[in-house]
């Protein structure tokens, strides 16, 4: 029987709590093998330390830092020739425009949010935009999320255009105004990942909430990146991006 020929995968941001459950997943693939975790608070004797990239050149390289690494770790990383998947948010416009420039060789994918009901959010929140004029976001995450608003909310709005976005009276949550629209942003220990995207005309409403239970919800992204990566342009942003080309209504 033929040995079958494994992908190798450097995992950043490996200490995390997404870190760890990429790496409880990638352990579990037959077709995958990790061969390193850089991130300065890993300590496990179950992968290696990596704190410089001479001598590695892995398949794959998932990105799921903080906001606080994520833009000077893609700088490191532009400069090999692996594939890149970042799953994190904060992610600055020059890093997205120096991700665009890179080797068309290599595929590039830009995830914020692997959750596919994020990602089924924003492509009906754009199809209502073109219907209801008014719009405000409210977003919930834990305590320990760094950013606020959100890299998902963010991107959710800016995706918007023509639409406009009343003030919420009496909202605990931080209001930021990303692209014009009011986003509120909530952090404690009884959220971990929710939206809510409000749409008003004068004579009624439309409330699309998602809510992320347990971060396992973001594996069924992540596998569908992987499955339909060889079919990717050599830079992707959004898993939106993927799920439009295979959803169709009343076709």
């Amino acid at each position: 029987m033929n040995e079958i020929s494994k992908k190798t995968v450097l995992i950043s941001g490996g200490a995390g709590k997404m870190g760890k459950l990429i790496i409880d997943y990638f352990s579990s693939q037959d077709n995958y093998e990790i061969i390193g975790i850089y991130d300065p608070g890993y300590k496990s004797d179950d992968y290696p330390s990596i704190t410089t990239l001479e001598d590695i050149n892995p398949d794959y390289i998932l990105e799921f830092s903080p906001a606080s690494a994520i833009n000077e770790n893609i700088q490191k990383w532009s400069t090999v020739t692996s594939n890149l998947i970042i799953g994190s948010s904060g992610i600055s416009n020059e890093s997205i425009n120096l991700l665009k420039t890179l080797d068309h060789n290599r595929k590039v994918v830009v995830v914020p949010n692997f959750s596919i009901g994020a990602a089924y959010q924003k492509l009906l929140s754009i199809a209502l935009s073109k219907d209801f004029e008014n719009v405000h976001i409210i977003e919930k995450h834990h305590k320990n999320k760094q950013d606020a608003p959100s890299g998902t909310s963010s991107d959710l709005a800016l995706s918007l255009s023509d639409v406009a976005s009343s003030k919420l009276d009496n909202h605990d949550g931080e209001n930021n105004i990303i692209n014009g629209i009011n986003i509120y942003s909530e952090r404690g220990e009884e959220f971990l990942a929710e939206q809510i995207v409000n749409f008003k005309s004068e004579y009624e409403t439309f409330s699309l909430e998602h809510v992320v239970n347990d971060r396992s919800a973001y594996l069924y992204g992540i596998s569908l990146v992987f499955d339909e990566i060889e079919n990717l342009s050599n830079f992707t942003l959004g898993l939106e991006t993927i799920l439009a080309k295979k959803i169709s209504i009343l076709s």
